[in-house]
């Protein structure tokens, strides 16, 4: 019954992340075909927010990963194994949403003003949600996971 509320959590994590991924490229892809249907002229009154979408991007990723962090650092090393997964979704979610909140800042930047920075940052935003994908390694090592919770958590793969 454990293995299979572990997997059904991690299954949830990939889910929500894939959901979040999706959703962000849509966005991107949407935006931009707005944009090019529309007039391509970029306007210099927006050139501030070259500036802005980066700065909130990154301070918004510092603030999620020190609540993750501060989450994690709380957690009672003797919790179950649902329980630490349920909180690492919770860390996760909290800095994929953080990300996303980028991607939307960027591309209605971008829909805005024209600049195609903007559209740039948005696609790499979109990058850094991919590429901070839930891996088993990852999730093992940022829970800190003790040797039999390891190998209970790695065993859903070979059923």
């Amino acid at each position: 019954m454990t293995q299979n509320k572990t997997r059904s959590i991690y299954n949830s994590i990939v889910s929500t992340h894939l959901i979040i991924l999706i959703l962000a490229t849509l966005i991107i892809g949407i935006v931009y075909t707005i944009r090019q249907n529309g007039e391509l002229t970029s306007d210099k009154d927006f050139m501030l927010l070259e500036l802005l979408v980066p700065l909130i991007a990154v301070s918004s990723f510092i603030v999620s990963h020190f609540i993750g962090k501060n989450k994690l650092n709380t957690l009672d090393k003797q919790a179950k194994l649902q329980v630490k997964l349920s909180t690492f979704k919770q860390i996760k979610v909290i800095q994929w949403v953080s990300l996303f909140g980028s991607v939307i800042l960027a591309s209605v930047g971008f829909l805005i003003s024209g600049q195609q920075n903007l559209l740039l940052y948005a696609m790499m935003i979109g990058v850094m949600i991919l590429y901070f994908r839930p891996i088993k390694a990852r999730v093992i090592e940022d829970l800190n996971l003790s040797s039999e919770e390891s190998d209970a958590f790695a065993q859903n793969d070979n059923d």
